[in-house]
């Protein structure tokens, strides 16, 4: 139980701002959250931007797909707060000296992981985490640059795999540093068999008090949860 772990704020702060918008971020951190998770995706023009779907909807409820506009046009949008589509660069500069990153690829391929890369360099290592990422995007993060920390990003149904005997060792194979699991695929063994191969553990998305608190009993590194104001409040 006392382990560092990550508090890592879903999208930011996403109950008191528009989720991926640099506000949300912002409260995150405020109200005590030494990690933010964003979703990469990428604009018209081949900027990477933050949001978890292909499209958002600004207040009028008119939808905007993202790779059918500029990232200064996405940026202009309202999606609520004044909020509008914030680029990657921009987080990477609110987080610096300040909270770690978690950045969640939504996309893969097409020189997006060398730009990936570009953006996260001014953090440290221990500053930023990359799950999301598919099997041949994994291998092009690795050749690319060996020392950017990667995750392995499961959920429920994906978790099947974990069923078989030598899970452990094929997780081990896949060469990340840390593991991103849906909650309920954690269980004490599962968790500190990963820990005692030097791999960091993260449960998402927890988001019922008494879930983040048996999570801390199996003595997960990092709890990510869109309620950070309880998250903040966890011993």
């Amino acid at each position: 139980m006392n382990r560092f772990w990550h508090r890592v704020g879903h999208r930011g702060a996403p109950s008191s701002y528009p989720a991926n918008t640099l506000k949300s971020f912002a409260q995150a951190i405020e109200m005590g959250c030494t990690m933010v998770e964003c979703d990469i995706r990428q604009s018209l023009d081949g900027v990477l931007v933050l949001a978890h779907d292909e499209s958002v909807k600004d207040t009028q409820g008119q939808e905007y797909v993202l790779a059918e506009w500029t990232a200064e046009r996405l940026h202009a949008l309202d999606l609520g707060a004044g909020q509008g589509v914030p680029t990657l660069e921009e987080l990477v500069h609110l987080v610096q000296g300040r909270c770690a990153l978690m950045a969640d690829m939504k996309c893969e391929g097409g020189g997006v992981e060398e730009k990936v890369i570009e953006k996260l360099a001014p953090l440290t290592v221990e500053a930023k985490l990359v799950p999301g990422a598919g099997v041949e995007s994994r291998k092009r993060f690795q050749a690319i640059d060996p020392t950017l920390p990667l995750s392995l990003s499961l959920n429920l149904l994906e978790g099947k795999q974990l069923e078989q005997e030598d899970w452990l060792e094929w997780v081990v194979s896949l060469k990340v540093q840390a593991v991103t699991w849906q909650y309920p695929l954690l269980t004490s063994k599962r968790v500190q068999g990963l820990q005692d191969r030097g791999l960091k553990v993260f449960a998402w998305t927890v988001d019922d008090y008494e879930v983040m608190r048996q999570m801390r009993v199996l003595g997960v590194d990092g709890i990510i949860s869109n309620r950070t104001e309880w998250l903040c409040e966890l011993a």
